[in-house]
């Protein structure tokens, strides 16, 4: 198989199971329903880290590499959408207390090292460098659904 029949398979398959761009924005936001996309996948030995590095994306996250392949969204580098979450300061952000603002940009900084895997590491409250990591985002709501609108804002299609 050429690399292009390779990416187009994968392709192919991916648009099969997740048809639209906002279908697949709402599955990869949920860990359990973007892990059964990518088992799928992988299921059929399609494998999105090998386009990547065919194409040479290493600074891309799996979100940009597949979106841009399935549904052609210009894709973005981690270290984009990074800087486009600094940058567009959402609503909900500027309104929270402080503490709990250091700690979701920290985590927007694992996202960018490492992208998505990043923000779902069970390690991330001791490789953020911020002290008390949940008790400081517990100010500004319950940390679950502050990392849910983190992601919602990163992956901004």
């Amino acid at each position: 198989m050429t690399p292009e029949e390779y990416r187009d398979e994968l392709v192919k398959q991916l648009l099969a199971a997740v048809p639209t761009l906002a279908d697949f924005r709402a599955k990869w936001l949920d860990p359990v329903q973007r892990e059964q996309v990518m088992k799928e996948l992988r299921a059929q030995n399609l494998l999105p880290e090998i386009v990547s590095e065919a194409a040479q994306m290493g600074a891309y996250d799996e979100f940009d590499i597949l979106a841009a392949l399935a549904y052609g969204i210009k894709p973005m580098t981690r270290a984009e959408r990074a800087a486009q979450f600094e940058g567009e300061k959402p609503e909900w952000l500027i309104q929270l207390p402080q503490p709990s603002v250091k700690v979701i940009r920290a985590i927007v900084k694992q996202f960018e090292k490492a992208g998505t895997a990043a923000l779902e590491a069970k390690e991330i409250w001791k490789t953020i460098g911020v002290l008390k990591p949940i008790q400081q985002l517990k100010q500004g709501g319950q940390p679950d659904e502050l990392i849910r609108k983190t992601k919602e804002n990163l992956f901004v299609a």
